[in-house]
């Protein structure tokens, strides 16, 4: 029997899926304005991983992982640049040059990981068409609004707003920055569309003007088309719990009226000498820092298994070099296995 951990109801929980037999899952893909660093690369391994154990016990798989190429802010609060568009402004590219060239990276990594892939992967892009049906349905039963700058959900309209991060909706609007847009319901409420200025390379007509999707539309849209409106388990970074996820299960439980995803499963961070990774740390290393050092995507797989995908994962090169020197001694093991039984 199996049983896994669910971040919606802090408690591990028998797997009973849907449809017998068949796990279906979902997975937040990456936002590819940049290349994935090893702490992301963390979260899908605990995919595969996943993947491997649901197979092990003879499950088949129905799995959609989106690639995120249109919609992501640089803040979360839905200020600033889309992610993508900020970095082709930096490389002085086209925004589907950028979309592409780190595309081709991180499935590069995907494979020298062994990831095993979910049965779906496709961008965000393919399917705005979905998303502008998704929040017109949004608006026409009353959860979504519309102001200057786009569609906004207001999460007055859903109670449990807050149940997956255990968050203080009280706290959260009497801490927001009211300042940022006077024209919302509420300072917490979150973007479904975004008008877009006619500089903005990305955009789409729709019934609210020229404009680019949300971020979390993206995920709800995409998983309601390949997955329906239930499906047994969500994965991704414990990052995207307090706003992502939180908003996803707040406008497609709207939508459907109903609780869609019956499981929420979270890695934790892969942290750095104890500390924050980031980019702006220098610390953010990529499987070819990891190379250039002596080290195989192998070596960093293994040093993963180190810690359960529910704890954080401390990264040190001395442990990474104590992981490769595991990983070779059980490496030649089964290989002397192999050999041995070859002669019997």
């Amino acid at each position: 029997m199996l049983k896994f951990y669910n971040t919606l109801t802090r408690k591990k929980e028998e797997f009973a899926p849907l449809q017998k037999g068949i796990a279906s899952i979902y997975t937040c893909g990456p936002t590819v304005y940049n290349r994935a660093h090893i702490g992301n690369l963390r979260a899908y391994l605990f995919m595969d991983s996943l993947r491997r154990v649901l197979r092990r016990n003879n499950y088949a798989l129905n799995h959609c992982m989106n690639i995120t190429d249109v919609g992501h802010l640089t803040d979360d609060g839905d200020d600033g640049e889309d992610k993508i568009a900020a970095e082709a402004t930096r490389k002085k590219q086209s925004p589907w040059d950028i979309v592409a060239q780190y595309t081709e990276m991180f499935m590069r990594d995907i494979e020298a990981l062994n990831i095993d892939l979910p049965e779906i992967i496709v961008p965000a892009t393919q399917h705005i068409d979905d998303m502008i049906e998704f929040v017109k349905a949004l608006q026409d039963k009353g959860y979504a609004y519309e102001i200057d700058d786009g569609v906004y959900f207001d999460v007055s309209k859903f109670p449990t707003y807050g149940q997956l991060a255990r968050l203080n909706i009280e706290d959260q609007i009497a801490g927001a920055r009211v300042e940022v847009n006077s024209q919302k319901h509420n300072p917490i409420d979150f973007a479904l569309w975004k008008r877009a200025a006619p500089s903005h390379i990305m955009q789409w007509p729709s019934p609210w003007g020229q404009g680019y999707p949300g971020w979390h539309i993206e995920c709800s849209a995409m998983a309601k088309c390949y997955l329906g409106d239930r499906f047994d388990i969500h994965t991704g970074g414990v990052d995207a719990i307090p706003v992502h996820h939180e908003n996803e299960i707040a406008q497609s439980n709207s939508l459907h009226g109903h609780k869609v995803v019956t499981t929420w499963m979270h890695s934790e961070f892969l942290q750095v000498n104890s500390g924050k990774m980031g980019k702006s740390l220098r610390n953010a290393y990529t499987l070819d820092d990891l190379h250039n050092k002596g080290y195989t995507p192998t070596h960093y797989r293994y040093f993963c298994t180190n810690a359960h995908y529910r704890s954080k994962c401390n990264f040190t090169w001395d442990a990474l070099a104590g992981a490769k020197t595991a990983c070779q001694r059980y490496v030649a093991a089964v290989n002397a296995h192999k050999a041995q039984s070859s002669d019997i």
